[in-house]
């Protein structure tokens, strides 16, 4: 009702309520400052039409996301618009206020909280130390940026090969902080002098390593480059890092790491494992984070369905069945943050994702999100799995098991599917074959090692 105490005290919304809609039947009939509670969900299509509503405001902060789905879908089915208030944490932060209404976002249809982070923990441990961010300029690597840059550290380096991308970067955060030491270094993470002659000068204490090929079907295609970049691109960002005595190095990994059937998958596991055999505990303390899809990062399913919607459709989906995890760049960002601050060495750390998500709803609900039906305004077809890819991703496999950290949604594992004994010898036969364009020895050779990796049928 404090969304209706607004309202009255600001006329220049130009909204008049016409009624309540509230799930507590105890309420039906009853009136709320004048205001009538004339239903519940199950009534709200009939109320719409018969009340002539134009707009229905969602007012419960607390609701998880299968709540705000049914409400969206109603009103996206009746034709009317939707705004929701800000969900409870937004407004205990001081980022909205209750009155405050807005379009619901994809992250406000998740079906689980979002998780934020401990601003006063990793203030305290970012304070008076230089950062280094390869990547820094990519989807995940860009929001490190921001969030460690507002921790205020001693310095920070952002390192990537994207120079469009890094100007923007640049231009971003030198007006967001305009009195924060950066370095803004462009360089390729296989190039071992520029990777060992940044370190050496700048002396970071923290490296988080987001630099990486990320796309399944891309890399199946191009697996020469993939274990390039993904595998010996690490080793060398790795090896700087425990030479220049980096005091903890964060690997930004995926869920494809989880018994992994591509090539991206495979490479991404193998990171793991360097990282694994690196660490030591007088020495850099290595660690990885594993997570899902993020939602709205580049190439992502967010911004292809979107530009689709714009266009009239229709959408394309691989396959009905398909699901995914799925969390915001700000939470992957935070994941990795708190991975650095509690990690002690040697740690796989996964997120607590909730449940799955189905690709083909979180077409329909982005959608109904622009105010259209799905299969009716929008159509939404069905095109086939890709080279590389699973009906449903994992974020551990059967061998690992989670522990659970001080954090309530993080846990840590071990990484296992590929044993730490046979990395020395696998990254030297990945070598031959990338030094002799052997591209489809690279599929044997990862299959050969980690059997989950399927090899393509000539």
């Amino acid at each position: 009702m404090d969304v209706y105490r607004e309202i009255r005290r600001s006329p220049g919304l130009n909204i008049k309520v016409v009624g309540f809609v509230d799930d507590d039947s105890n309420k039906l009939g009853l009136r709320v400052n004048g205001i009538r509670v004339l239903g519940d969900i199950k009534n709200l299509k009939l109320l719409i039409q018969s009340k002539r509503i134009d707009e229905v405001i969602i007012a419960i902060p607390s609701a998880n996301g299968e709540r705000i789905q049914e409400y969206v879908k109603i009103c996206s089915e009746a034709k009317v618009s939707f705004r929701v208030v800000p969900r409870v944490k937004e407004i205990i932060e001081g980022k909205a206020y209750v009155g405050t209404l807005r379009k619901p976002r994809l992250e406000d249809l998740l079906g689980r909280p979002v998780v934020k982070g401990d601003v006063v923990g990793l203030k305290n441990f970012f304070q008076g130390r230089t950062v280094l961010i390869t990547g820094a300029a990519g989807s995940i690597g860009s929001e490190l940026s921001r969030q460690v840059a507002a921790y205020k550290p001693k310095q920070i380096v952002f390192f990537d090969w994207w120079e469009n991308g890094m100007y923007e970067l640049e231009l971003e955060l030198v007006r967001m902080f305009p009195r924060g030491k950066m370095e803004f270094v462009i360089g390729n993470i296989q190039d071992e002098k520029r990777v060992f002659g940044v370190m050496q000068s700048l002396k970071p204490d923290y490296v988080f390593h987001a630099a990486a090929y990320k796309h399944v079907p891309a890399m199946e295609n191009n697996p020469t480059e993939a274990v390039k970049n993904n595998v010996f691109g690490t080793l060398c960002v790795a090896r700087a890092a425990k030479k220049c005595g980096v005091g903890k190095f964060v690997i930004v990994s995926t869920d494809k790491a989880a018994r992994p059937k591509s090539v991206m998958g495979a490479t991404k596991l193998v990171t793991e494992v360097i990282g694994k055999n690196l660490n030591s505990r007088n020495g850099t303390n290595f660690m990885a984070v594993r997570f899902g899809n993020v939602l709205g990062s580049y190439g992502s399913v967010v911004p292809i369905f979107e530009k689709q919607i714009q266009e009239g459709g229709p959408v394309t989906v691989t396959d009905k069945r398909m699901t995914r995890y799925f969390m915001t760049i700000p939470e992957a960002a935070q994941l990795i943050l708190k991975a650095a601050l509690i990690g002690q060495g040697g740690e796989l750390f996964v997120l607590d994702m909730g449940y799955p998500v189905k690709i083909v709803d979180l077409a329909e609900n982005m959608i109904r999100l622009h105010g259209l039906i799905p299969y009716k305004d929008v159509d939404i077809i069905f095109t086939g799995i890709r080279k590389g890819e699973k009906l449903h991703e994992r974020l551990f496999n059967d061998r690992e098991r989670l522990i659970k950290t001080e954090e309530e949604k993080i846990f840590v594992t071990e990484s296992l599917g590929l044993e730490a004994a046979d990395l020395v010898q696998l990254t030297a036969e990945l070598g031959e074959c990338v030094s002799k364009n052997k591209v489809e020895r690279i599929r044997k050779v990862l299959h050969e090692y980690i059997p989950s990796v399927k090899q393509r049928v000539q």
